[in-house]
């Protein structure tokens, strides 16, 4: 209960809530976590709905940096808040499309220049063509498969390309996040290993990465812990899965260790 109050009062709203809900779980003979987690929760619905408000003031009015900084105020409050998540990938889709236009437009008037050397000029036309095919394939809205291929492609032959680079991870968190919603776990862990397949040896990504193994894992050892007392067998289950998103895990690992003790006295 100590470490939930302190997260409250750092304003860390959403750790403290997840802290209240796992006292809720495991204290049968208190009321107090319940009632601290119907307060958070009132208090967060009604901190995520003002800032959204405004959010979307900003977005319409076309000041998305502001409303973006916004977006994700809503999101460390609440992670689940669906249509902030959605503003926010629409505004990093435009703005990383506006930049690759921007890269094609300078590769093209680099390539048009007869003072620059042969080599630079094919460097620059296949950079050129390779932006180009991911454009297209972008625009296909049914070819996810084709534009990551093509970002996976692009990156492999140009990997100082930052900006496609974050647009790539971007896209497998979402995709992983869709699967986890559809309890897909294996699908979603493949989303998220592939990624990191191809960033292995960039730190920055696979911190990202590593950040939404780590709040996925979290979310299946919440739902263990609140299906423990009618279902410890299905809890068991959850607590598996959490560690192959984060292996690590040592919480989670004692879990399984004392209950699977337990069943078998």
């Amino acid at each position: 209960m100590l470490s939930a109050a302190q997260y409250e009062q750092k304003g860390d709203l959403y750790r403290a809530l997840m802290e209240y809900r796992i006292a809720r779980t495991l204290s049968v003979d208190s009321n107090k976590p319940a009632r601290e987690v119907n307060r958070l929760e009132k208090l967060i619905t009604q901190k995520t709905d003002k800032l959204m408000s405004i959010a979307e003031k900003k977005y319409a009015r076309g000041k998305l940096q502001s409303a973006e900084v916004l977006y994700f105020k809503i999101l460390t409050l609440d992670p689940n808040y669906r249509a902030a998540f959605d503003r926010l990938r629409d505004i990093n889709k435009k703005q990383l499309h506006r930049k690759m236009k921007q890269k094609v437009a300078l590769s093209q008037r680099y390539r048009k220049s007869s003072h620059r050397k042969k080599n630079r000029q094919t460097e620059d036309e296949g950079y050129t063509y390779s932006r180009q095919a991911i454009l297209q394939a972008e625009n296909r809205a049914k070819d996810v498969g084709g534009y990551i291929a093509e970002l996976e492609k692009h990156i492999t032959k140009y990997p100082s390309d930052t900006e496609l680079k974050e647009m790539l991870v971007n896209v497998r968190i979402v995709q992983a996040r869709a699967s986890f919603g559809d309890s897909d776990y294996d699908r979603s862990l493949s989303h998220l290993a592939a990624a990191e397949g191809l960033f292995n040896n960039d730190e920055k990504f696979l911190k990202k990465l590593s950040d939404a193994r780590k709040e996925f894992a979290k979310e299946l050892y919440l739902r263990g812990l609140r299906s423990v007392r009618s279902e410890p067998g299905n809890a068991i289950v959850l607590w598996k899965r959490a560690l192959k998103f984060d292996p690590d895990d040592k919480r989670t690992q004692l879990r399984i260790d004392t209950f699977e003790k337990r069943q078998a006295e």
